[in-house]
């Protein structure tokens, strides 16, 4: 299957809009999208990068929702429903998405350290520590990443 172009370029400039907080012009990029195409999930990622960039997070809520649902097995979607969720209505119930997350995919390093970081939030530190160290035995980049995480801020000490 060839891709079309101008397909592309649309997708692109929505994204790079996005990122410079252009945000009716990046809508007005995947607008401009024939209809048939407007449902495909590289289409839905963009929409999911616009309402994340925007901070329209019910919107992205939504949007991760249908990416779930189209691709079940991908654990990137969880993560995007569960940092919208966050924002859009509370830690609890982000929390609730990201320990069904972490059951499906417990070799997903992103969801062990968002897990570490909700654990942390809501004053769980001996399960935000066990989190951290799980997420950065699958990959070591966490650690660093969690030396700056405002999240992780009750156990920030315990890390140098």
């Amino acid at each position: 299957m060839t891709i079309d172009p101008q397909f592309q370029r649309r997708l692109l400039a929505a994204s790079g809009f996005a990122e410079l907080s252009l945000f009716q012009d990046a809508v007005q990029e995947l607008e401009g999208l024939p209809e048939s195409s407007r449902e495909l999930p590289s289409v839905l990622v963009v929409w999911l990068e616009i309402y994340q960039h925007w901070q329209k997070w019910s919107e992205a809520e939504s949007v991760a929702t249908r990416l779930l649902k189209m691709e079940p097995e991908e654990p990137s979607w969880l993560v995007a429903l569960a940092y919208a969720t966050r924002r859009s209505r509370g830690l609890v119930f982000a929390h609730e998405i990201l320990l069904r997350a972490g059951e499906k995919f417990p070799d997903c390093g992103t969801i062990q350290f968002n897990l570490a970081c909700y654990a942390a939030q809501v004053g769980q530190l001996e399960e935000a520590r066990q989190r951290l160290s799980q997420a950065i035995q699958l990959d070591k980049a966490f650690a660093s990443m969690a030396k700056s995480d405002p999240d992780l801020e009750a156990i920030r000490r315990e890390l140098d």
